[in-house]
């Protein structure tokens, strides 16, 4: 069956706005944010027993190539006149017919897709914006502040780190992969929607200044600001493993 799975970003409760100013993090910091976008991968619709139905996405030509999509939240405007004007909040897709009473995904792009070069690569993978670099990847999770008061950016750019080629420039694996797994039960995926809440993503992090490292996490395990960051999206920093019970940035509603 055709399904529709609404996600919507959100800043605690206001629905994310390009045009407003919030007050976040640890610090109350006043802030602007000008860019909300992420990937997310591997979505799969859950039963009452567990069971796990992947749904096959809809080859769009823009937001969905193969079993991978882009969620942007951000529309251009206001603080957000580096992004695009163009959003999009629905995975869309078809799963085997049946009730569902939960979901599961994956936040980033896959290994097979994350290493490849964004000039020629398909769309939603051709944006310069989400790309570090051949070795690097993607940025899975970009969303980035400006504190009204100045003082330097707050940008959360999660992706994969410590990517190692063979002898033909080939990226073979990386030391810490930076994907977040999502697990939401006891709902069903496609009667509501699912809440993007950044507020929820920083509030153990100051804003109003850099501790060290780039400013804010670029998913550096080594990053003052990453502890708090990566400990929200369900991610050890220790050890890098995942845990999909512990993240605070999607809620279902």
């Amino acid at each position: 069956m055709d399904v529709a799975i609404a996600f919507e970003g959100r800043v605690g409760n206001q629905v994310f706005d390009c045009t407003d100013t919030y007050t976040l993090g640890s610090t109350n910091t006043e802030v602007q944010i000008t860019d909300f976008r992420l990937y997310v991968h591997d979505v799969r619709l859950l039963r009452k027993d567990g069971s796990e139905f992947p749904v096959e996405l809809t080859q769009d030509g823009l937001w969905q190539h193969e079993n991978l999509a882009l969620l942007d939240f951000e529309n251009k405007a206001g603080a957000c006149a580096n992004g695009t004007s163009e959003t999009n909040t629905t995975i869309k897709g078809r799963v085997q017919a049946g009730s569902y009473q939960g979901i599961t995904f994956k936040v980033g792009v896959p290994f097979n897709l994350n290493h490849a070069d964004a000039a020629t690569a398909p769309s939603p993978l051709n944006l310069s914006a989400l790309f570090w670099n051949w070795n690097g990847g993607y940025k899975f999770l970009r969303v980035d502040a400006a504190p009204t008061a100045g003082g330097g950016a707050f940008n959360v750019h999660i992706g994969s780190t410590g990517c190692t080629e063979d002898a033909s420039g080939v990226v073979t694996a990386c030391d810490r992969a930076n994907r977040p797994e999502v697990h939401l039960t006891n709902y069903d995926p496609l009667s509501g929607k699912f809440v993007v809440d950044y507020a929820a993503l920083v509030a153990e992090s100051d804003l109003s200044q850099n501790a060290g490292g780039a400013p804010g996490c670029m998913a550096g395990k080594d990053d003052p600001e990453c502890q708090a960051i990566l400990g929200r999206l369900g991610i050890h920093v220790d050890d890098g493993s995942v845990h999909p019970d512990e993240q605070k940035l999607f809620v279902a509603e």
